[in-house]
């Protein structure tokens, strides 16, 4: 039995790892489906304001920024955790080429789009010549109107 401990040690690791591995993929597939929507309506007003604001602003301004993005899509639809990982999953899977796109297109329409104003005005609130309150109110209703 003592020629078995060692091969059955690395069969349990091996079980354990891939049980770790399928746990954590299976979480994140979870809160994909959960916040997919969100997400998805957030890079409408994250990818313009990170493609123009990146270089100017710091780390924290970058989640900051990302935050209020979420928080004006999901309209108090998400309770502060869910919040921080919605942002958590955004900031993971942005794409700073995808984004640089999506502005592109978005300064080639005629009328100027409202996710581009809505990011206008959450930009403000990262450069602090706004409240958050007032940027997430400009937000919510440039979506809305737009």
């Amino acid at each position: 039995m003592t020629a078995l401990e060692p091969i059955l040690a690395i069969l349990l690791g091996a079980g354990l790892t891939a049980g770790a591995t399928w746990l954590s993929k299976f979480l994140k597939n979870k809160n994909a489906l959960k916040y997919g929507s969100v997400i998805s309506r957030a890079y409408d007003l994250i990818d313009p304001l990170l493609e123009k604001h990146m270089k100017d602003w710091k780390g924290s301004d970058v989640e900051y920024a990302m935050e209020l993005a979420v928080q004006s899509v999901a309209d108090n639809e998400l309770t502060a955790d869910e919040i921080k990982d919605v942002v958590k999953e955004a900031a993971e899977c942005w794409l700073p080429a995808k984004a640089a796109d999506k502005v592109s297109k978005y300064l080639s329409q005629e009328k100027q789009p409202a996710e581009l104003k809505a990011a206008e005005a959450l930009a403000k609130a990262v450069n602090g010549d706004i409240s958050q309150e007032q940027a997430l109110v400009a937000a919510r209703t440039e979506l809305k109107d737009g």
